[in-house]
């Protein structure tokens, strides 16, 4: 039972660890025109499919315009530090 049991515990330390590590992508040029929008964005974060002052605003522009899968993020203003 013991083996077992460790077994189960590096399998689970593994796919936390694969969720955690992530790689930043820059995406200021990409979203420079759309300060303090929604924007829905393409899954490999190369385009814009849509903007809006609202989430759902967003959301259904994109999918009127055929994008059924997209990202959906808040543009934060540019002269609000974040640190996270």
């Amino acid at each position: 039972m013991h083996g077992k049991s460790q077994k189960i515990f590096s399998w689970m330390g593994a796919l936390c660890y694969t969720f955690i590590v992530m790689t930043a992508i820059d995406l200021s040029s990409l979203l420079k025109d759309y300060e303090s929008k929604w924007v829905a964005l393409s899954d490999d974060h190369k385009s814009v499919f849509a903007s809006a002052d609202s989430a759902k605003e967003a959301a259904d522009l994109a999918k009127k315009q055929g994008h059924p899968d997209f990202t959906l993020l808040f543009v934060q203003p540019f002269d609000l530090l974040y640190c996270g």
